[in-house]
């Protein structure tokens, strides 16, 4: 795994923060379900 790590500010920043924040939504939303389907939702 490769992490890119720069400095924005600015419009730049304020774009990639909305950008950043979309993509956590999607991967926990990927995440939550892929334990539903697999059933590892229950509590134990």
């Amino acid at each position: 795994m490769v992490f890119d790590i720069r400095r924005a500010e600015g419009a730049e920043a304020d774009q990639l923060r909305l950008e950043q924040a979309r993509v956590l939504k999607e991967v926990t939303e990927w995440l939550a379900q892929q334990r539903s389907e697999s059933g590892q939702d229950r509590a134990a």
